[in-house]
């Protein structure tokens, strides 16, 4: 079946001009070869060039930049200024309704969507593949996804069948429901192993059930790669979660936006090596556009090479950490690390259960009046929410009903119009604040 499931996708891939196929070459072929090399060097001149011209021709926002070669004279953009102006940044080439959207609201609260063309879309499949395979995954075989069901990905059903993926809502994570969790992982690979995809925070939960119930709970379930997501996978989380599946563990750097842009190795956690196939990292000045002085931590920007529905050109995560070099194999390869700003803090529901963060914000995606949000636990069962709206905001009762299924009916639940919600040193926002630990 797996064999099956392989020949179909890429049968299919290939009869759709071999996208994904194409574009799995280019990452593996730049991946395996040295960042300062001159094949990687005139790559990113040829695809910036050809970007800049696209985006200066076919775009309201950018039509002042025409004629501009040098990636270092574009202006640095973020998600309030592209949401702020959002039809400025898409191109004229394309009709909006056939885009591919996706929304997120990332680590700083606050809802953003981004539309991508159906090319650079399969290369976002493609990159998904390819680091998904060097945790030991290959198309056809078993994909587990812990996730918020709210999040299932774009991709349609026929090639979630075709890819043999598995989701399980771990939107709860006491103790039964991780077992419960368990017992499903157990099912699911039992015939042939499975790779697992889910949060840093998810990981952090099943690490504790384990370093107290035992590293023998995880027995039966067949993982051949662990590949954690969102938040920093720590050591200690890692350590135990590849000894109870006994397996590799990896971290990725990767956004809704965008996609996959980079991965560490377990021999050098956190370390997450660049994928440059398809984007281009600065790591500039926490104060300025200037770039960072060499291993000093600033923010992450990120120029989308392959993006030409919505050009998102020096575009400002929001993240902070640092570049170094680091060796794969017999290559050099840049990468980032140092990074700050992304933990986000464990709730709790009003019985005690932790609560994945991620079920938190995805409450918030159907309240489109909300610029910005922050969730607050101040005791074992009293909650504040911070909201910044966009004007007036008329559904606190509504919202109050929804956070209520999450934490407990029983939730005394505060919510308060504030006018902004302060950020850390680092520039960025925690949308998840926990007081009581």
């Amino acid at each position: 079946m797996i064999n099956v499931r392989n020949s179909a996708f890429w049968t299919k891939d290939y009869l759709s001009k071999s996208h994904v196929r194409k574009a799995i070459s280019d990452i593996e072929k730049l991946y395996y070869m040295n960042s300062s090399s001159e094949v990687i060097s005139k790559y990113h001149e040829q695809a910036i060039n050809t970007l800049l011209k696209h985006a200066s021709q076919s775009t309201k926002f950018y039509n002042d930049y025409k004629n501009i070669k040098d990636l270092k004279q574009m202006p640095v953009v973020n998600k309030n200024i592209i949401r702020s102006q959002q039809a400025d940044f898409l191109s004229n080439l394309y009709n909006k309704d056939k885009l591919i959207w996706m929304t997120t609201s990332g680590s700083t609260g606050e809802p953003f969507t981004c539309y991508q063309n159906k090319e650079k879309k399969k290369r976002v499949n493609a990159e998904v593949i390819f680091f998904n395979g060097l945790a030991g995954y290959n198309v056809g075989r078993k994909l587990i996804h812990l996730r918020s069901l709210n999040l299932v990905n774009k991709k349609s059903k026929f090639n979630q069948l075709l890819q043999n993926e598995n989701l399980i809502d771990v939107n709860q994570l006491n103790k039964e429901d991780i077992e419960k969790y368990i017992r499903e992982m157990q099912r699911i690979s039992k015939s042939s192993s499975s790779t697992l995809l889910g949060y840093a925070s998810t990981y952090d939960a099943f690490a504790m059930y384990f370093n107290k119930h035992g590293m023998s709970k995880a027995k039966g379930c067949k993982i051949n790669g662990i590949i954690s997501t969102s938040e920093i996978l720590f050591n200690e989380t890692r350590e135990t979660i590849s000894k109870a599946f006994n397996c590799n563990s990896y971290s990725r750097y990767a956004n809704m936006e965008n996609g996959v842009l980079a991965q560490d190795t377990p021999n050098q956690p956190n370390t997450f090596i660049i994928n440059e196939a398809n984007y281009y990292i600065e790591i500039l000045d926490m104060t300025t556009d200037e770039p960072a002085r060499e291993g000093e931590v600033g923010r992450i920007v990120v120029t989308d090479l392959y993006n030409y529905a919505m050009p998102m050109i020096r575009y400002d995560t929001g993240d902070i950490g640092s570049l170094t070099m680091c060796r794969v194999g017999n290559v050099e390869k840049k990468a980032i690390t140092d990074f700050g700003g992304r933990k986000i803090d464990i709730v709790f529901d009003v019985n005690g259960s932790i609560i994945s963060p991620h079920k938190i914000s995805v409450s918030f995606w159907s309240f489109s009046e909300l610029k910005q949000f922050q969730f607050i636990q101040e005791a074992s069962d009293s909650y504040k929410v911070l909201l910044v709206p966009y004007n007036e905001f008329n559904r606190e009762k509504e919202l109050k009903n929804t956070l209520k299924e999450i934490v407990g009916e029983n939730a005394k639940i505060e919510i308060e119009i504030v006018s902004s919600i302060p950020s850390l040193k680092s520039g960025k926002y925690k949308y998840i604040v926990n007081q009581i630990i």
